[in-house]
């Protein structure tokens, strides 16, 4: 009996010396701004895709978990707002007219997620660190516009398709790799890239109507993205 006792109190103990070892070293608060681009998988029909990025903040907690004296585990808990313009022309056909319309659009897409982002960083020397880790993303807010102009055709004829509609997803799995830079104990400065591994929504446009002897379309985009985010972190 007194063996396993003595067994059980020295597997706690040594339980108890390697949590103490995972618990974070450092807590902090991390803040930067993030340049989102999209991409988008390309149509038939459409000309001119056009795609800019746009400027959002970063902000949230963060913490490191020393490994060793090389190797650290750095969890960060953002809130990061995302989008970007996306812009397209398409063709309206008319059959029995033997007329075409053509339109250009203006798209705005602004997301906001909580960013979950566990990183494993090794530090490369006393200043420089180097980082990769998987991105969880869970949006909380969207606000999508969309507007079009007739730029060719005639104008007597009323376009009675429909706005395009924007659907959401509300996971996205990315991949974070970047640097580093400790400018003290205290004060460091990030640079990463977020590579979106999933689809963050899908953008529907009707084109053609199944009317004056047409065929229905719909051009269906769907989107992803990428961001580079400069931030800078306190540690306490």
């Amino acid at each position: 009996m007194k063996k396993i006792i003595t067994i059980s109190i020295i597997s706690i103990f040594t339980l108890s010396i390697s949590a103490q070892s995972l618990l974070p070293k450092k807590y902090g608060v991390k803040f930067g701004i993030n340049s989102s681009i999209l991409n988008s998988t390309s149509n038939d029909g459409v000309e001119n895709l056009n795609i800019s990025s746009s400027i959002g903040v970063t902000g949230g907690f963060y913490m490191q978990i020393p490994l060793n004296d090389t190797w650290y585990i750095n969890t960060e808990l953002l809130y990061t707002e995302r989008g970007g313009s996306f812009n397209f022309n398409y063709v309206h056909d008319y059959a029995p007219l033997n007329s075409r319309d053509e339109y250009s659009t203006e798209n705005t897409l602004k997301l906001s997620y909580v960013d979950f982002n566990p990183t494993l960083s090794f530090k490369a020397s006393e200043k420089l660190a180097l980082n990769i880790g998987p991105s969880l993303s869970f949006l909380i807010s969207e606000a999508y516009t969309f507007s079009e102009e007739k730029i060719k055709g005639d104008s007597s004829i009323v376009n009675t398709l429909d706005d395009a509609i924007y659907e959401s997803e509300s996971l996205n799995v990315g991949l974070n790799f970047g640097l580093s830079f400790y400018v003290n104990e205290s004060f460091l400065l990030d640079a990463n890239i977020n590579a979106g591994l999933m689809s963050i929504g899908t953008i529907t446009k009707e084109t053609q109507l199944p009317s004056f002897g047409n065929i229905e379309k719909s051009n269906i985009y769907e989107l992803s993205n990428y961001n580079f985010v400069i931030a800078f972190a306190y540690l306490f």
